[in-house]
Order: structure tokens, then sequence, then C-alpha cells
């Protein structure tokens, strides 16, 4: 990295040493300025790649099943480099012990507005929302079920295609909630590893033969803030630093129960929000039109930080 300020930052946040004032004051400058974005993100996966080789473990777990960022084929040719290193000094027993007494994973809730929806009633607002802790998207509302273990819901009414996509299939019913991280920030910078988990629970409530459902829920991670999110939606893949998806298939009269659903995905110290998506459609191929809909709901939607605040570190014996 090129200019003194980031450099000094990056490496109090990569010794795990920043303080509260550095990490606010890494935290504006990552925000504002998008090449100090660019220059921390590819330090950020360098060193990630070689505390990987240490600790894969913790890594692997986070992982799992997320798809996230690539990174530079250097940084994984070194990755590996230093796996082989570190196997190889075990081996000859030299005298050096991975220890990590301070590596106390942490988990908390991530402020998704009404999850259980609860706090309204009528019909969802159409469109992709304009701003961040509110439910917007495809035709649907908030609605209240006879199953008093989930007495509030979303109902999926209708699929619609994409409206920045010209005759785009109508798949699925999607509905979308944009999560700032500002106030997760300092958390992020101080985490060796971060990663969020989304579950939602859905019901296929039709008593009658008809074509299976997919009821899908999908977290995106961004960088910087969610400006123009709503113009450019749906993202293509360049514009995520990640994204995790897990979906479950529904059959009539097979699932009268609600089945709870969940992904994860890695935050990188340089995620700047977040945006969530449940949705029910075509169990088909992509450019299937979805199925009638009405008798699917979704609720529980919670989101979840997992963070590991303190990296291992190597001492002598």
């Amino acid at each position: 990295m090129k200019h003194d300020p980031l450099e000094a930052l990056f490496e109090a946040w990569s010794e795990s040493r920043l303080t509260s004032s550095e990490a606010a004051e890494l935290s504006a400058l990552l925000r504002a300025d998008t090449k100090a974005r660019a220059s921390f993100k590819e330090a950020a996966a360098f060193h990630g790649q070689l505390h990987a080789a240490i600790n894969a473990l913790s890594l692997e777990q986070a992982l799992s099943p997320a798809r996230t960022a690539n990174f530079p084929p250097r940084s994984r040719a070194l990755g590996i480099a230093a796996a082989l290193l570190f196997v190889g000094l075990t081996a000859m027993s030299l005298g050096w012990l991975l220890a990590s007494p301070e590596e106390i994973p942490r988990m908390r809730h991530i402020g998704i507005q009404d999850g259980q929806f609860e706090q309204r009633r009528g019909a969802t607002p159409i469109g992709f929302p304009r701003a961040s802790f509110t439910w917007g998207g495809d035709p649907s509302e908030f609605t209240t079920t006879p199953d008093s273990a989930h007495p509030h819901a979303l109902r999926f009414l209708a699929a619609a295609g994409e409206p920045n996509v010209p005759n785009s299939p109508q798949q699925s019913c999607d509905i979308f909630q944009i999560i700032d991280l500002k106030s997760y920030q300092t958390e992020l910078l101080s985490s060796r590893e971060a990663f969020a988990e989304l579950t939602a629970s859905f019901l296929d409530a039709r008593t009658q033969q008809g074509a299976p459902i997919r009821f899908m829920c999908k977290v995106y991670v961004f960088e910087g803030a969610p400006t123009d999110v709503a113009e450019s939606w749906p993202p293509v893949a360049d514009q995520t630093i990640g994204s995790g998806a897990q979906f479950y298939v529904s059959k009539p009269q097979a699932n009268s129960d609600w089945k709870t659903v969940s992904t994860r995905c890695m935050l990188p110290p340089s995620a700047g929000f977040i945006v969530v998506q449940i949705s029910a459609g075509s169990a088909e191929r992509f450019d299937q039109h979805s199925p009638q809909l009405g008798e699917q709901f979704a609720t529980d939607i919670r989101l979840m930080l997992h963070t590991r605040p303190s990296h291992a570190k190597i001492t002598a014996r």
C-alpha cells in the first residue's frame, strides 16, 4: 500500500492491536476512499491466506457453504507456500507451537428489521427497498397465521421479473432488506475472521396437487455504502465481495411443517453493507415462470454475526 496512514492502520489491524479510535479512523477511510478499499482488500486477502495456512480449521468452518470473492492467484500461491513451510517446520520439531488461548468465537444478532413480521400489516412495499432496514420487493403481504408458534409471517403473493432486466421471466417472488454495516465496522476490523449467517423459516401450505416450489434465502456482501444499489439490481459478479445462498424445494401435501433454511458468507474487513433476500418461486430452470403463489409463507428471518476477535500467535517453546 502506498500511503502511510493506511499502511500504519493495516499493520495495527493485522496484529490485532487496533484501538477504538484507530478502528474508527480506518472505517471512515475505507468508506470514503475507493482506492484505499481496494488496497486494503488486496492486503487483507494476502494476510488471510497466510493466516489460513496456520489456522485452516476455523476458516473452513466460516467459509462453508458460502461462496466468497476470488483472491488473486499470487495470494493463493503464497498461501500454499506458507502452509508447506509451516508443515515442514512442525515436522522438523524446531520448537515452535501454535498457541491461541484468546481466540474465543463470538456471535450476536445483526439488526435486521422486523424479521418476524410483527410490526405492520398489509402489502409489502413494491420494488427494491430505497433505504436500509426496511422490507421491499415483489407482491407480498405481512399477515397472521393460525400457527401459535409462528403467529406472524410474510405471505408470497405473486412472482415478478427483474425490473432492470427487460423480458426477464417471472421466476420468483423476491423480498429484500438492506443491512448497513456501519455500526459493525469496528468489530469487523478488530476480528480475525467474521461471517454472517442468515436463517429463515418457510411454509408451503398447499393441500392440492401442484408444481414444486423453491424457497431460498441469500445474502450478498458489498463494499461502500448502499447509495445506488436499487438502480443496479440485480448485481453482477464483480459488484459483490461475497455471497451465500441455500434453498429448499417443497411439494404440496408433503410439507405441512415449517422448514428452516440457513446460509453463511464471509465478511471481509472492507464490507460496507449486506442485502438479504428471501424468495419463493419456480423449482425448475431459471428461465421458467413460477407456479401460482399465495399459500407460501416466511418468518423468523435472522442474521447473525460470527467473529473470532483475536488471531493465533506463534510463540517459542
